[in-house]
């Protein structure tokens, strides 16, 4: 279970009412956070999760699907950054079952906001990069919401705190 925190832009967008109580999540990343962005004529959205800042970009067509190209995009991300197959598949098993909630986070909304301005200026640049490609340039990005760490880094290490925590638990 997790949560997908949308700025006010998107709820709209997809015209979703937030959900008042959202439980905890059960993944890794925990809750993302996930904005509309518009460069010209292309529009997509672009998600980032609460604990690594890993950014995942995915078309803004249809918001009925939205969630479900999120996670569905979550996994090949996850796998170019180096997290093990195993990892990023149960990733995503985690993240079958959602809620929508609004943002709370400003130091994360602030990173998202960074990341935004960057992919803005980046898709009419580079209008031959796959949204994927976008993702991983972005996860590059130091940022200061995680000591100017890169996302990409942020990532492989929450994934090695979590593995280390679970081999603790079955000693």
């Amino acid at each position: 279970m997790f949560v997908l925190r949308c700025t006010q832009k998107l709820l709209s967008r997809l015209n979703a009412k937030p959900d008042v109580e959202t439980a905890p999540t059960d993944n890794v990343l925990g809750a993302w956070y996930a904005h509309l962005v518009r460069a010209g004529r292309v529009q997509v959205v672009l998600a980032v999760s609460e604990r690594s800042l890993l950014p995942v970009v995915v078309p803004a067509r249809e918001g009925k699907t939205l969630v479900q190209r999120i996670v569905t995009a979550v996994e090949p991300m996850l796998q170019a950054v180096g997290v093990p197959a195993e990892d990023a598949a149960a990733e995503c098993r985690a993240m079958q079952t959602w809620t929508i909630g609004k943002t709370e986070n400003r130091r994360v909304i602030g990173s998202l906001n960074d990341l935004v301005y960057q992919l803005e200026g980046a898709l009419p640049h580079w209008p031959e990069r796959t949204l994927l490609d976008h993702s991983l340039w972005l996860a590059k990005t130091p940022l200061k919401f995680i000591d100017y760490g890169s996302p990409d880094s942020a990532t492989l290490a929450a994934f090695a705190a979590h593995r280390a925590l679970q081999a603790a638990r079955e000693r």
